[in-house]
């Protein structure tokens, strides 16, 4: 895939948080962006989120995590893995797709998408670590 343009996104998830949706914040830099791929990044992959220099969301945790994307008012994925985007191999534990999915040129409307889980994270004062790849 030729990379035209790419940003690094962060969720926070606060100490001691039980919430169980983490809406994504508003990236000014995107919001008419054609997003081509979207890049979950484990704590195997990094030790350190780009932006913050936080704690990565713990692999366990993102095995429960899902995210819900929107394009305008129309959802278009509900609740997929977000492992579904990770294609980098980095340990034989660590999931991984060899075909990452491809978002295929969506805007997507990031202020009404989200990350959803079924109970709360068990490790807290992390984040998730995103990278975008898009092109206008």
């Amino acid at each position: 895939m030729k990379v035209t343009r790419f940003e690094s996104v962060e969720v926070n998830v606060p100490s001691g948080s039980t919430l169980t949706q983490f809406n994504l914040p508003d990236l000014p830099n995107l919001r008419n962006a054609k997003i081509d791929r979207i890049v979950f990044y484990t704590a195997g992959t990094i030790s350190a989120t780009p932006l913050t220099g936080s704690t990565p969301v713990t692999t366990a945790d993102m095995k429960k995590s899902f995210i819900t994307l929107y394009e305008g008012d129309l959802q278009l994925i509900y609740r997929i893995p977000i492992l579904e985007f990770n294609n980098i191999v980095n340990s034989a534990t660590d999931p991984y797709q060899n075909d990452p999915l491809d978002i295929n040129g969506i805007t997507i409307s990031w202020t009404k998408s989200f990350i959803s889980l079924p109970s709360a994270l068990s490790t807290t004062n992390v984040a998730y670590s995103i990278g975008i790849f898009y092109h206008f």
